[in-house]
């Protein structure tokens, strides 16, 4: 008899587990390419932040290397508008003070993106289902 229960709820388990959405957001792909003075960034961040308050939005973001970022469907976008935000830190030249105590080292960055594209962003996509979602920013 407890093999029988045993293999009922292995079957039960599987059954369950088998139908659980793995997106319950209907998360989507997101990708593109981002440029600073007609170049490819080479480090920075860009940031999508939900327009509206819809509760099937989502909030993502991605590195950008080498020019390019992607956000798999798995931490993808909901459908809907979205504020973008892009970071490109650079080290400010002269600014490294290095000192064998980690906590006495110092280095300065500032942020070479556009305030339009960064700090007050006017960047604005729309995520559509049905479509690919590629996104291309030059700054």
């Amino acid at each position: 008899m407890n093999k029988y229960i045993l293999f009922l709820l292995v079957c039960f388990l599987n059954i369950v587990l088998g139908c659980a959405d793995s997106n319950p957001q209907n998360r989507l792909k997101i990708e593109g390419e981002v440029t600073l003075g007609g170049k490819p960034v080479n480090n920075g961040n860009i940031e999508f932040e939900p327009v509206g308050t819809q509760k099937e939005r989502t909030h993502s973001g991605s590195v950008i290397t080498n020019g390019k970022y992607l956000l798999p469907a798995a931490q993808g976008l909901a459908a809907g508008e979205y504020r973008v935000r892009i970071s490109v830190m650079e080290e400010v030249p002269g600014s490294r003070i290095d000192n064998p105590d980690p906590m006495l080292s110092k280095v300065e960055y500032r942020d070479m993106a556009p305030p339009e594209f960064g700090s007050q962003t006017i960047q604005k996509i729309t995520v559509e289902t049905d479509k690919v979602n590629k996104f291309d920013f030059k700054m």
